[in-house]
């Protein structure tokens, strides 16, 4: 008797259960993506006079970076709902945490959404980066943008407030740090700036974005500066001290004709601190990069894409710049499975050093004013 009543009470009780937990769905996401690398023309001096090649795993990206997450969203009822994300970057080749070693290190975040946005608490991606989806077809891609500038792939802030919102086509977008980035090693998405008490502008980030995407284009603006720590002595990567201020600014956009999708983007960069090079060199205060990309769907399983991109910096001889070229082909064995192979060259002009293979870390840099090839072989698998 006792048991028949036991399991009356389970019988009865499991739909509540389950009509309280249908508002609310958690999402177990990842990739994990390995390749191997060659690159030649390595140098060994500032010069480029002593080179050697290599060959393999690369460390910071492949054609994506591998990650894995969880993301969840509660009804609150009248159109208002709970949302949160934890993602977790990792080396596939190691197994160690990216982003200086961090649990979440690419997002964490708690937030509020409904149809007048989003807004959201924790460690985000600025607007820069959210200005530049559309346009940016290789994204954090090993060979990308982020070898002419580092930053573009790793534009996340902690200790963030953002709201970003899309009406009828229309998106904007803005957020605000203090104490950007409290990791102070591990790569280029650490630089040390936590939140300084006694300054409340230092150490703090803000960006701005605007767009507008229609059913076969696209166009978008973003604006974004980080402030440098009130220390007297620089501590964080861009070695930017009290009141100075790293600025980028971009317009961009995009135009899709059936299977080709076309875009071009530009992007500014002001640095008070100066930009260097890696080895000493001082290449001015500003940088100027073009970037005109084209990805072509060849069939379901075959996507071929890749750039001509363009950077000049603003130095004593104007005289310092670089051409880069990449494309990637790929093959999708299933809508999770994929393997892909991808190519670049890069050609410095003055005291430019930029290497090709923007995925691995330290930069296997061809030296000044020298140039260099990568290549790159990979499989990547989503869950």
């Amino acid at each position: 008797m006792k048991l028949k009543a036991l399991a009356l009470g389970v019988a009865l009780a499991f739909p509540m259960m389950a009509s309280a937990q249908s508002s609310t769905s958690v999402t177990l996401y990842g990739i994990v993506d390995t390749g191997i690398e060659y690159v030649n023309n390595i140098a060994a001096d500032r010069a480029g006079d002593e080179t050697h090649s290599s060959t393999h795993f690369t460390n910071l990206t492949q054609s994506v970076p591998s990650r894995w997450g969880l993301r969840g969203t509660e009804d609150l009822g009248n159109g208002l709902k709970a949302v949160f994300t934890l993602e977790s970057g990792f080396n596939a080749g190691t197994g160690q945490s990216g982003q200086g070693g961090r649990l979440f290190g690419r997002q964490a975040y708690v937030g509020l959404a409904g149809d007048w946005g989003q807004i959201a608490f924790g460690r985000q991606y600025n607007m820069l980066m959210r200005g530049m989806l559309g346009a940016d077809f290789l994204g954090p891609n090993a060979y990308g943008l982020g070898s002419l500038d580092n930053y573009i792939p790793n534009t996340r802030m902690d200790n963030s407030i953002t709201y970003m919102g899309n009406f009828s086509g229309f998106k904007f977008g803005a957020a605000y740090a203090r104490g950007r980035d409290t990791v102070a090693t591990g790569g280029p998405a650490a630089t040390g700036c936590g939140v300084d008490f006694t300054d409340q502008s230092a150490c703090s980030a803000y960006s701005a974005m605007l767009g507008y995407d229609a059913a076969n284009w696209g166009i978008a603006g973003a604006y974004d500066v980080i402030r440098g720590s009130g220390d007297t002595v620089p501590t964080n990567w861009n070695g930017l001290l009290r009141d100075e201020k790293d600025r980028r600014w971009t317009i961009n956009g995009y135009v899709k004709f059936d299977a080709l999708k076309v875009s071009l983007l530009y992007l500014n960069r002001k640095n008070d601190a100066g930009i260097g090079n890696g080895w000493g060199d001082d290449l001015g205060d500003r940088s100027d990069l073009w970037s005109v990309a084209a990805a072509y769907q060849v069939s379901p399983a075959v996507t071929l894409d890749g750039s001509v991109n363009y950077i000049k910096y603003k130095d004593a001889d104007e005289s310092s710049k670089a051409w880069y070229y990449v494309a990637r082909a790929t093959y999708s064995f299933s809508k999770r499975t994929a393997v892909y192979g991808s190519a670049a060259y890069i050609r410095n002009s003055g005291l430019s050093a930029l290497s090709a293979a923007g995925g691995t870390a330290p930069s296997p840099s061809p030296g000044v004013d020298n140039n260099q090839t990568a290549i790159m072989v990979g499989l990547r698998h989503s869950f």
